[in-house]
């Protein structure tokens, strides 16, 4: 276990680690799926023609995904620091998730059974780790203790002030806990603070100056996307809610305001489950709310090429029951995500039919498999609705067999792996152009993933990966120069990946080799 997983463990809730090992899966299966895709049109790719090269008013902007909100991936959005977490049920042997029947319908305890306490995780605020009071507001009555790096100092009605200790160290975290509460006038609208940041700022400068470098910021872990579960408008997430941690994700208006505050254009996941109504009232929210300059991207679901996603599967079933593709699973699959795309784009083109230049519609595919895109965008009249093909160039290479000594072969290989994604690159291009569409990146980076957490430390902390993501960046922009939307934020090394461009908020420039390969390529040192 990683130090910085270690340091949140007691924190983190059952399905976190349902989480990280569907993840883990999902990496090893796509890196599985890339490499018999990429075997098996190894020689379609060597008989491509000579590729064009990109327009010359052609540009590549960096784009981010944003890592998911839970507070053991380390990085404060929000001011109120506990916006990030959600209650637990405690009655002295550890901690479970608090039933749903004991909350309201913003998230707050109603009641407490004899012997049980609700503890509630705080955010720990950015580095350099330092002593820091936090003032603690609420409305309601009973009493609320801490625990961890936190300490309660003074306290009164509607009120108390912590003293947050936080070091770095393994095993690291804090938390509120409340032991009483009156269930006539329980406590509730609980916000803990910097009181040094206004009460009616909602986000924190650093977590808005480093989304504002990135030209697009994709939702897709805000969104949680990946779980594919039933959504509707009136149960969609509220910023009224006490956590942004919903079983439907952030709030829109968060999301959004994220985007106006930043000056970034935002990709948003339309629900696979969503039906026309919620779409389009969420294209109408955006289009009221998001300030008019800015472009807004729209995906429908993640990644429904992926057979580890339950969106994908459910596709497949689709389409097999519709007698979609001639009874082939995959083309299927892909032919119902191209009816489902067309629906969803529909609904937008008619929400910004007034502004069309400030929306891309985007189709999806995988990188490595590219007969997939000319499946989508050649079904009916899929082709009208969409913008963009998208797909994933991740830098893969398998660290099977490989262990922390092995650092000059690993990097020795690099070169070719960055080839290797943009040749695919370059046919995925190929293909859109062929259509009349922009070619992009949903995601990408590096994909380097093993359960040696030894090795993945050596390898992500190693100085030379700076030059991986200079050289991956160079020639993207040399060959593809399109929007590049790199994965991810802010994320641990662990054995699920290691996909944040830094491992927690506010760590030194020269620790994060990745981060700084792409602050000079914003610079403008390609």
């Amino acid at each position: 276990m990683s130090r910085s997983e270690a340091r949140h463990r007691p924190l983190i809730p059952w399905r976190s680690k349902s989480l990280k090992l569907g993840l883990l899966f999902f990496a090893l299966a796509l890196a599985a799926i890339a490499c018999f895709a990429a075997n098996s049109r190894a020689g379609s790719t060597d008989q491509m023609e000579t590729p064009l090269p990109p327009p010359p008013d052609a540009q590549t902007e960096l784009g981010i995904n944003l890592f998911g909100l839970a507070n053991f991936n380390r990085h404060q959005v929000y001011l109120n620091l506990i916006t990030q977490s959600e209650w637990f049920s405690s009655q002295g042997q550890g901690w479970k998730l608090m039933p749903a029947a004991q909350l309201d319908q913003n998230g707050w305890v109603r009641n407490l059974q004899p012997g049980q306490t609700a503890p509630r995780p705080l955010m720990l605020p950015p580095a350099p780790f330092r002593r820091v009071d936090i003032r603690c507001e609420y409305k309601g009555h009973g009493e609320i203790t801490s625990g961890g790096v936190a300490r309660v100092k003074e306290s009164g009605e509607g009120w108390l002030t912590l003293e947050l200790s936080p070091t770095g160290a393994a095993e690291e975290g804090a938390w509120i806990e409340l032991v009483g509460t009156d269930p006539a006038d329980p406590v509730r609208d609980i916000d803990c603070r910097d009181p040094a940041f206004p009460r009616d700022a909602r986000f924190h400068p650093d977590f808005l100056k480093f989304v504002k470098d990135f030209k697009v910021i994709r939702f897709i872990d805000w969104q949680r996307t990946n779980d594919n579960a039933d959504v509707s408008w009136q149960t969609r997430a509220r910023q009224s809610n006490s956590s942004q941690l919903t079983t439907a994700g952030a709030s829109i208006e968060d999301m959004i305001a994220v985007a106006n505050e930043t000056g970034s254009d935002p990709w948003f996941l339309m629900p696979y489950k969503a039906d026309e109504h919620y779409i389009r009232e969420f294209a109408r929210l955006v289009r009221e709310k998001l300030n008019p300059e800015r472009t807004v991207y729209v995906e429908l679901g993640n990644e429904v090429w992926n057979d580890m996603f339950d969106a994908a599967q459910q596709a497949q079933r689709e389409g097999l029951m519709m007698k979609l593709g001639g009874g082939d699973g995959k083309r299927a699959q892909m032919i119902r995500y191209a009816q489902k795309v067309r629906v969803a784009m529909k609904i937008w083109t008619e929400v910004y039919a007034d502004t069309p230049e400030h929306l891309v519609r985007v189709a999806a595919s995988q990188h490595a498999w590219p007969d997939l895109a000319t499946i989508i965008l050649e079904d009916a009249d899929t082709v009208r609705w969409v913008d963009a093909l998208a797909t994933a160039p991740y830098i893969w290479f398998d660290l099977n067999g490989f262990g922390s000594g092995d650092l000059d072969r690993i990097f020795a290989g690099m070169p070719k792996a960055i080839e290797h994604t943009m040749k695919f690159a370059e046919e995925n291009r190929a293909i859109a152009l062929k259509h009349g569409k922009r070619f992009i990146a949903y995601e990408g980076g590096q994909h380097l993933v093993t359960s040696d957490l030894a090795l993945a430390r050596a390898v992500q902390r190693d100085p030379r990966m700076d030059d991986v993501y200079r050289r991956y960046l160079a020639e993207w922009d040399k060959r593809i120069r399109s929007t590049m939307t790199l994965y991810a934020s802010t994320a641990p090394i662990a054995d699920y990946g290691s996909w944040g461009l830094m491992e927690y908020a506010g760590q030194p420039l020269d620790q994060t080799p990745k981060l700084r390969a792409v602050r000079r390529f914003q610079a403008g040192a390609r």
